[in-house]
């Protein structure tokens, strides 16, 4: 069962999850998305990082009782329920292959034009990635390194975060817009209506994504081409046994 949001993203029942699906929520009255791995059994691999209080001791702060999950003290890759992830929020799943059209029309960080690879690869990179320990994807980093680079990182091999560079793309338009002509109201809001409707800075994203697929792609084709090389080699120099040759 689904149904659309105002961002043209799906909202998905989580009785429809399978394994491997990259999955994420909105936070902060939408302003952006969490993002994860769902693995199955009501479980799911996540970046994030500490949200504790610094004045509070971690005596202070209760273990779901579900999944044992205390965001408080717990971060980097974690693994916690469904409901830990979601915080009440909705549930979304997020798509790959989308045509460059369906991309620009959606919210940055819900969908790509790249392809993903098999759930049993998505899953291992995920839990190697939680059993190499807290920082076994690094440093969390809000522009740099998030949870949707570690999602994206499981899905593709690749990371990387549209949504941060959706974040980046966007203030570089305003401030060329601003910059290129001389500072007027309407000129403001002709800007901030390229920004809010036309959307123009997608361009930029959508470009951005498609490098990860010719990247991605290129490292395909070389390693197939190494491949074939390898066994063309192998055939030049494999030397059959002479006809009625007895071998001691």
């Amino acid at each position: 069962m689904k149904y659309s949001n105002l961002f043209f993203s799906d909202a998905t029942d989580r009785r429809m999850l399978r394994q491997g699906d990259h999955i994420y929520c909105f936070r902060n009255a939408q302003t952006y998305s969490h993002h994860g791995i769902y693995v199955d059994d009501n479980r799911v691999i996540h970046f994030t990082r500490t949200q504790q209080d610094s004045t509070q001791s971690s005596s202070n702060y209760q273990a779901c009782r579900i999944c044992g999950f205390q965001p408080e003290t717990q971060g980097g890759v974690v693994k916690s329920c469904l409901d830990c992830f979601l915080k009440g929020q909705r549930l979304f799943l997020f798509k790959y292959n989308v045509s460059s059209q369906v991309f620009k029309e959606n919210k940055s960080g819900t969908c790509s034009t790249t392809s993903c690879d098999s759930p049993d690869i998505v899953v291992r990179r995920a839990t190697k990635m939680l059993n190499n320990g807290q920082l076994g994807f690094g440093e969390y980093d809000l522009m740099k390194n998030n949870c949707e680079n570690f999602a994206r990182f499981c899905k593709t091999g690749e990371s990387k975060s549209l949504q941060a560079f959706s974040l980046k793309a966007k203030a570089k338009f305003v401030f060329r817009g601003l910059t290129e002509q001389s500072f007027s109201m309407e000129n403001a809001f002709i800007i901030l209506a390229r920004v809010t409707i036309t959307r123009e800075y997608k361009n930029d994203t959508l470009q951005y994504d498609k490098k990860i697929i010719f990247k991605s792609t290129t490292k395909k084709r070389i390693i197939l081409t190494t491949i074939i090389v390898a066994i063309i080699i192998s055939c030049l120099f494999y030397k059959q046994p002479r006809a009625g040759c007895v071998c001691e």
